[in-house]
């Protein structure tokens, strides 16, 4: 009987020390799957400043079975993991970061839950060796606001780490949204899922995630307009809000004004009161919606996710 094909797509940037380490590792792992299942071992360099693709074209030299994919610029990790999920070919995808944060002797447990016939099997960790606190109460609290104002809920504390069937695959490939969120959608899909609960590990080569803050906030603030429209809502209400204040505020100062006079009111207080509130309504308003428009106006343009300058075992 044939063996089942695995694909692992591999994002990577600025990891040159980790990428042997890595391959070391997912070797010793799948040494023991070798006899149920093949793999393709696709590395996605999202253009690293380094030699990141440099050591992935010394892997796909000795490995056949290994394959890279450099991006012609840098695109962030969400475009990448998409990139590397499009070439796949494999029964089974496992997403996996190549610094070992995620760790790869629980690959068994993956496909071990996959033959139970669940379309997506997910890692969702209690805590991350390493962690600062700031990166812990961030993302705290960034799955409390989310879930509170988004109409589709998200798991807290899920990763990238995760197993795709290929009819899930084939369907994640339909999406052309560029400004995506990979956990986002796949939970969006539904089908049938099981958590793995386990720690992340330290990164092998003891230094800090390359993924930026800055990546962190553009991904947190694509997930929340993505997929909930509850910024453009509370416009409408804010503007409830303070139309209302605005408007008792106005009144108590025509009241004062022109009878009892104790708060010595002049008459541009109420102009300036209500026009102060106003503008804020306005350019909250416009700024919101601006942002919106923004999404729209990249999606329009339907210009390419990714743009691939190199292939290599493909």
């Amino acid at each position: 009987m044939n063996k089942k094909l695995i694909s692992f797509v591999v994002p990577a940037y600025r990891e040159e020390k980790n990428i042997s380490l890595f391959y070391d590792e997912f070797k010793k792992t799948f040494a023991d799957l070798e006899g149920k299942y093949d793999y393709e071992l696709i590395f996605v360099n999202d253009w690293s400043p380094d030699e990141t693709w440099a050591e992935i074209l010394k892997i796909c030299e000795i490995d056949p079975n290994v394959k890279g994919i450099n991006l012609s610029r840098n695109f962030w990790k969400e475009i990448a993991l998409t990139a590397g999920i499009e070439h796949s070919l494999g029964d089974a995808v496992i997403t996996i970061d190549a610094d070992g944060q995620h760790p790869v002797e629980k690959i068994p447990q993956f496909l071990d839950s996959w033959k139970e016939w669940y379309d997506i099997v997910y890692n969702k960790r209690p805590k991350t060796e390493g962690a600062t606190w700031f990166k812990n109460f961030s993302s705290k609290i960034f799955y409390k606001i989310y879930n509170a104002v988004s109409d589709f809920k998200l798991e807290e504390y899920t990763t990238d780490y995760r197993l795709l069937d290929r009819r899930l695959v084939n369907n994640f490939k339909k999406f052309w949204e560029k400004n995506r969120m990979y956990r986002g959608l796949t939970d969006w899909m539904g089908f049938k899922k099981k958590a793995l609960i386990f720690d992340a590990k330290k990164r092998l080569d003891g230094g800090s995630s390359s993924y930026w803050y800055k990546a962190l906030y553009g991904l947190a603030v694509n997930s929340l307009t993505s997929f909930s429209v509850f910024p453009l809502k509370l416009v409408g209400y804010l503007g409830f809000l303070m139309t209302f204040i605005g408007s008792i505020l106005f009144i108590f100062v025509l009241i004062d004004r022109f009878t009892i006079n104790s708060f010595n009111f002049s008459n541009i207080t109420g102009i300036l009161l209500v026009n102060t509130i106003l503008i804020g309504i306005v350019l909250m308003s416009l700024g919101l919606i601006a942002l919106y428009i923004a999404r729209i106006h990249e999606e329009v343009q339907a210009r390419p996710m990714y743009l691939v300058d190199e292939k290599i075992n493909f």
